[in-house]
């Protein structure tokens, strides 16, 4: 069995890293040039998360199933735990976990949850897979939160990134979700400008918090960077596209597809009956993926 923590697979000029702490990426390279944000004390410290069993946040940080109250950090469970080398090749890896005593105390599911890098070439596809072991319907949010590196500068007491850009692929209008002053919770969804392309800015981040769009459809969004290493993401038609940077510090963004929502400021506790919740049937799979070109 696989001891390391870091699994590196590579394609050509291609090399991508994955850490099996939280089963996530850890790196992505072309040409020795790293793509994905490295993390700093003084920012986000993360690079990515494999988010599963709840987006963001819970309400006070609890829950119920069936009425008995559960308690579970930010994201889930995913980014906690150390999962095992199921099968690994050159260019494709897969990391696999398994419910178990400490998840059943903060999660009453019995699941397998697996991640999967597949690298060829310059396009790496994600792949999260949840298999319900249990015999009751499972319920869940999922999503994937790479953060990648554009160029900045430090003005005074912030970090500028203006000059990169996002670009969709079609303009569309879509709904937003928004959030309280902390960035915490969802205080109510409507509607959004007009949308095809972001020039990126603190001053976002600093008004939204985080951009949440949901009720369109999207899937190609490029990531337009100053140095020109730019980057083309297909989301795969998630319910929810999260973009986000820290608001003062960090030369990065994060292009998160998310099928699920934080909580919302006054929520209804129990799991099956939140906002933007998934159900899984006892023994069926579900397959959640999006792809990175660089």
């Amino acid at each position: 069995m696989e001891q390391t923590k870091i699994v590196t697979i590579q394609s050509g000029a291609n090399k991508v890293s994955v850490n099996r702490q939280g089963g996530c990426l850890d790196s992505i390279k072309k040409n020795d040039y790293e793509y994905l944000w490295q993390g700093a004390e003084e920012s986000w410290k993360g690079k990515d998360v494999a988010i599963f069993p709840f987006i963001a946040r819970l309400k006070d940080g609890i829950y119920t199933v069936d009425g008995k109250e559960y308690s579970m950090k930010n994201h889930g469970l995913i980014r906690y735990a150390y999962l095992d080398v199921e099968d690994r090749k050159d260019n494709e890896v897969t990391l696999s976990y398994s419910s178990n005593k400490d998840t059943l105390s903060q999660y009453p599911y019995n699941f397998i949850f697996k991640s999967n890098y597949l690298l060829n070439g310059g396009n790496l596809k994600v792949t999260y897979t949840i298999k319900n072991t249990d015999d009751k319907d499972l319920f869940f949010g999922i999503g994937g939160h790479p953060a990648f590196q554009i160029p900045f500068e430090r003005v005074n007491d912030t970090d500028v990134i203006d000059g990169n850009y996002i670009e969709f692929e079609n303009e569309f209008t879509p709904n937003n979700y928004y959030l309280d002053e902390n960035g915490s919770f969802i205080v109510r969804k409507g509607p959004f400008e007009k949308v095809k392309r972001i020039d990126l800015k603190k001053e976002i981040f600093q008004k939204y918090k985080t951009l949440m769009f949901c009720d369109a459809d999207m899937d190609k969004v490029t990531l337009h960077k100053k140095d020109g290493k730019d980057v083309i993401m297909h989301l795969n038609h998630p319910k929810t596209v999260a973009i986000w940077t820290k608001e003062k510090f960090g030369g990065y963004i994060c292009i998160e597809p998310w099928n699920g929502i934080p909580d919302i400021s006054n929520p209804n506790r129990e799991l099956s009956q939140k906002d933007g919740i998934n159900k899984l049937a006892p023994n069926e799979i579900y397959t959640f993926s999006y792809t990175i070109d660089i």
